[in-house]
């Protein structure tokens, strides 16, 4: 089965010279939930955001499907089918509910009768923000504004979903609502990969994980394996883990 989204071997960093993320390879499989997690420096944010083509890369490449989209500039991987939700400044603040979806809805420059269509799954998939379109988005509490963010990155329809840190600033509550969201958007036959700090939601939420130290995946095992695993705890310590000697692509790459 061709995966989703296949990363291998990528270098990528903000500087010339100096890789943050260093030979990483992950491959996540279609309608996969896929966790990426890691003390703080390990290059997780950046590998998403050279994925997402704003971080330069400087080797490997990555796969969208069958398609090397490895320095495909960042507007046009909308169109490809891949989006991505950042942590901070997800959201048009000043704007409406309303105006950041229909915003979003227009630059897909899909005919009006499409756009409707992908405004009303949006928010049927979403009431809350149906019933907060005319609020501006700044007003929004956390939860609402991630779940805006998520609902205007879905309007373009994407084939896969990356989100950088969706539990940040979140209180516990939050955080299920933001995660329960989140597998219904998996539901709905979307592949997502989401860097988090919150190990715990993460887990219970994802089939798989990676955890990457140093720019490269050191354990990759099914979510389950990994509640609970000292692995884990010693990774984020900056140990290696016994019994894992070296990075451990997923699916074979």
């Amino acid at each position: 089965m061709t995966a989703a989204l296949a990363i291998e071997r990528l270098e990528a960093g903000y500087e010339p010279g100096l890789p943050i993320v260093r030979g990483a390879s992950l491959s996540v499989a279609p309608g996969e939930i896929v966790a990426i997690l890691g003390p703080n420096g390990a290059g997780k944010s950046t590998l998403v955001k050279a994925v997402a083509g704003l971080v330069p890369v400087s080797g490997g490449r990555v796969l969208l499907g069958d398609s090397d989209i490895t320095h495909t500039p960042a507007h046009r991987l909308v169109h490809a089918g891949l989006a991505f939700v950042p942590q901070t400044e997800n959201v048009f603040a000043g704007l409406t509910v309303a105006e950041n979806l229909e915003l979003a809805a227009a630059l897909t420059k899909a005919p009006r009768a499409e756009r409707e269509a992908q405004l009303g799954a949006a928010y049927a998939m979403f009431p809350d923000l149906e019933r907060q379109r005319r609020l501006a988005a700044g007003r929004l509490s956390g939860g609402q504004r991630q779940m805006l963010a998520v609902a205007r990155a879905l309007i373009a329809r994407p084939r896969v979903l990356m989100l950088d840190e969706p539990s940040a600033g979140l209180s516990p509550k939050l955080v299920a609502q933001v995660f329960a969201k989140l597998a219904e958007v998996r539901a709905s036959g979307v592949t997502l990969v989401l860097v988090e700090q919150n190990v715990k939601a993460a887990l219970a939420l994802a089939d798989r994980a990676a955890v990457l130290v140093e720019g490269r995946e050191r354990l990759v095992a099914p979510a389950g394996e990994l509640r609970g695993d000292a692995r884990i705890a010693e990774l984020y310590l900056g140990r290696a883990p016994s019994g894992v000697a070296a990075a451990t692509p997923v699916g074979g790459r």
